[in-house]
């Protein structure tokens, strides 16, 4: 079975498009692209997705500067995480 790339990619950039309906404007008016609250809707989606477990290191404190960067680094944590996972070919199952 491979990796569910492009399904994952895309629950990564809707959960980003989805978060500025929900969250009011800052005082200041800037904020990282993608917060740290973002990021952790997102982490537990593609959790979901998946059925792995991301470890906390996948979420910098602060979030990502932008989204572009947030989708290539969670894509890539998945993307291991979920090789890891997978049966060895030629591996017994009992």
């Amino acid at each position: 079975m491979q990796f569910p790339e492009k399904e994952i990619e895309a629950a990564i950039r809707d959960e980003i498009a989805r978060a500025p309906a929900d969250r009011p404007p800052t005082k200041g008016g800037w904020r990282p692209e993608v917060d740290s609250l973002v990021v952790v809707m997102v982490t537990l989606r593609v959790e979901r997705e998946l059925g792995i477990t991301l470890p906390e290191t996948v979420m910098p404190p602060g979030g990502f500067d932008d989204a572009e960067t947030c989708v290539r680094s969670i894509l890539a944590q998945c993307r291991t995480l979920w090789t890891e996972k997978q049966p060895q070919e030629g591996a017994q199952v009992s």
